[in-house]
C-alpha cells in the first residue's frame, strides 16, 4: 500500500516561493493565447480590402484562390515541421528554454509580415510563426505541469489550455478585427491588417521577458545531472525554504528513480514513443487524444452557430459579433470550471461522461435542425437545436479544453515528456487539416445531414475511453509510469492507491 500525503497541513501555499512558481505559471499561460491566434485572424486578414491592395492590388484577396490556400496553410506546415525539432530544443535546452526560444521564432516571423510589401515574405513569415508556435506550446505546457505542487498541479495544467479563450473575440473572426474593419478598413489604411498581426508578437515578448524570471523545471534539471539545482528548487519553492519538508525527499527518489527506469528501458528518442508495451499504450491515448478532441464537433458546431444564427434574424455584423462574444464569454466560464473540477471529478471521468454528453446533443441538434430546415414554421425546433449546439460547446469547454494538454503530459514518462507532446501537436495539426480540407467537402455535400459522421464518432471515443483511457488523479508524475507497467492499467488506475490528496479535495 502507497503511503497517502496530504501536504496542506505543512504547505504555506502564499510563500514567496510559492508566489514565484504561480508567476512562472502565469508566463507559461501566454503560450496558451497564442497558439491557434494567427490561423484564426488571418480569416480576418483575407476580407481586409488593406490587405488584399497591400499584397496583390485586388481588395478582396480570396479571389486568388492559390495564393489564399497557401498563406492560410502555411502556418500548420510550419507547426508540422516544427514538431520534428521540439525534442531537440526543449530535451537539451530546457523548457523555459524551448518557450524562450519559440517567443522569438514568432516575434521574427511577425516582424517579417509587418516589414513587407511582399507576399513571399509574408508566407515566411507565417512560416516561422507556425514554427514557432509548436515549440512554446509543447515547452509551456509541460513546464507547468512539472514546475507546479504536486497539490495544484492538475489544476495549474487545466487553466493552462483555457487560455486559448482568452483571445476569443480575436481568434474567431470577433472583437479586434470586426471592430477595426468597421471604422478604418480603407485601401490605403495597413494598419487595419498589421494592428491584429502586431498583437501576437506582444503576447510572445511577454513570454520572452518572463523566462528571464522564472525558474527552470527541476525534473529537466534532474535529468541533466543537476540534482543540486533541483533540490534547491524543491526547497526554495515547493518547501517553503525548509530542508527537511517531506516534499523534497519524497519528490527527488521518485524522480531518481523514474529517470533510473527510462534509462534503463532507453526511453530517451522517438523511436521509444513506438517501444514496448507500456510505451505504445501511451502512444495510441495521444493519438486518442489528438482525434477525440478535434472531431468531437467543436469545429462544427462554431462554423453552423453563425449560419442558424443567421436563419433566426441576427443578420448584422454587430448581431452576430454581440452572440459570439457572448458564447465565448460563457466558454471560457465553462472551461474554468473544468479546470477546477479536474481532481474532484477525474480526468477520466470528466472524459467519459463529457463524450457521452456529446453523443446526446449531436443526436437532438440533428433531429431538431434537420427538422426546422425542412419546415421552418417549425421555430420552437430550430432555437432547440440552437440552444443544443451552445450545450455542447459549453460542455466541451468544461472537458476538454482544461483537459487537451494537461492529460498527455500526465501519461507522457518525463523522457519522452517533450517528444510526445511533439507528437501530440503534430497529430492535432494532422487533424486541423483534414478537418479544415476534406471534412468541410462532406459538410458542404450534405449540410446537416453529415453531422451523423461527429454522433457516431463520439459513440466510437465513448467506448474508446470507457476501456482504454487511465485515471492520472491523485497520483504524482512518476506514480503514473506505474500504472502503465501494470497488465490492466485502467484497473489499476482506478485503485484506491494514491500518492497525495489534491487541493481542490476537501480535507476529512
Amino acid at each position: 500500500m502507497v503511503e497517502v500525503i496530504d501536504w496542506r497541513s505543512n504547505t504555506n501555499f502564499y510563500s514567496r516561493g510559492m508566489w514565484h512558481v504561480y508567476f512562472a505559471c502565469f508566463i507559461a499561460f501566454f503560450n496558451s493565447a497564442i497558439n491557434g491566434y494567427d490561423l484564426s485572424v488571418f480569416n480576418n486578414l483575407a476580407t481586409f480590402k488593406s490587405f488584399g491592395t497591400s499584397f496583390t492590388g485586388n481588395d478582396d484577396f480570396k479571389d486568388n484562390s492559390s495564393k489564399y490556400a497557401l498563406t492560410s496553410a502555411i502556418l500548420q506546415i510550419g507547426s508540422i515541421i516544427g514538431c520534428f525539432f521540439v525534442g531537440l530544443v526543449s530535451d537539451n535546452i530546457g523548457r523555459r528554454g524551448g518557450m524562450l526560444i519559440g517567443s522569438v521564432i514568432i516575434i521574427i516571423g511577425v516582424i517579417l509580415e509587418l516589414a513587407t510589401s511582399s507576399l513571399d515574405v509574408f508566407i515566411l513569415g507565417r512560416f516561422l510563426i507556425g514554427f514557432g508556435v509548436v515549440q512554446v506550446t509543447t515547452a509551456a505546457p509541460t513546464y507547468t505541469v512539472e514546475v507546479a505542487h504536486p497539490q495544484f498541479r492538475a489544476r495549474a495544467g487545466a487553466i493552462y489550455n483555457t487560455g486559448w479563450n482568452t483571445t476569443p473575440s480575436i481568434n474567431q473572426n470577433n472583437l479586434l478585427p470586426s471592430t477595426v474593419v468597421s471604422y478604418n478598413d480603407a485601401d490605403d489604411n495597413p494598419s487595419t491588417w498589421q494592428i491584429p498581426v502586431g498583437i501576437q508578437a506582444a503576447f510572445s515578448a511577454i513570454v520572452l521577458i518572463g523566462c528571464f524570471f522564472i525558474p527552470e523545471s527541476p525534473r529537466w534539471l534532474m535529468s541533466k545531472g543537476r540534482e543540486d539545482e533541483a533540490r534547491k528548487f524543491l526547497v526554495h519553492y515547493h518547501g517553503n525554504d525548509d530542508e527537511n519538508h517531506p516534499i523534497v525527499e519524497f519528490t527527488l527518489k521518485e524522480m531518481r528513480d523514474a529517470l533510473a527506469e527510462e534509462e534503463r528501458q532507453n526511453q530517451a528518442s522517438y523511436a521509444a514513443l513506438f517501444t514496448g508495451r507500456a510505451m505504445l499504450y501511451r502512444t495510441g491515448l495521444i493519438l486518442a487524444i489528438a482525434f477525440f478532441s478535434q472531431y468531437a464537433g467543436s469545429w462544427l458546431a462554431s462554423g453552423f452557430t453563425v449560419i442558424v444564427n443567421d436563419q433566426f434574424g441576427f443578420k448584422t455584423a454587430q448581431q452576430q459579433l454581440g452572440l459570439s462574444i457572448g458564447t465565448n464569454i460563457l466558454g471560457f466560464i465553462f472551461s474554468q470550471f473544468g479546470a477546477a473540477y479536474v481532481d474532484r471529478l477525474g480526468r477520466r471521468t470528466m472524459l467519459l461522461y463529457g463524450t457521452i454528453a456529446y453523443v446526446v446533443c449531436w443526436l437532438v441538434i440533428i433531429l431538431c435542425l434537420n427538422s426546422f430546415n425542412q419546415d421552418q414554421s417549425q421555430r420552437a425546433l430550430g432555437i432547440f437545436g440552437w440552444i443544443m449546439i451552445q450545450v455542447f460547446s459549453m460542455i466541451y469547454s468544461f472537458t476538454w479544453t482544461p483537459l487537451n494538454a494537461l492529460y498527455p503530459v500526465e501519461i507522457l514518462p518525463f523522457s519522452a515528456r517533450a517528444k510526445g507532446m511533439a507528437l501530440c501537436q503534430l497529430l492535432i495539426n494532422a487533424a486541423g487539416v483534414i478537418q479544415s480540407w476534406v471534412l468541410i467537402y462532406g459538410v458542404n455535400a450534405w449540410g446537416w445531414e453529415f453531422d451523423s459522421f461527429y454522433l457516431v464518432f463520439n459513440a466510437f471515443a465513448a467506448v474508446v475511453i470507457y476501456f482504454t483511457f487511465v485515471e492520472t488523479k491523485g497520483y504524482t508524475l512518476e506514480k503514473i509510469d506505474e500504472i502503465f507497467e501494470d497488465p490492466n492499467p485502467v484497473k489499476k488506475s482506478l485503485s484506491e492507491i494514491r500518492t497525495y490528496v489534491s487541493a481542490s479535495e476537501k480535507k476529512a
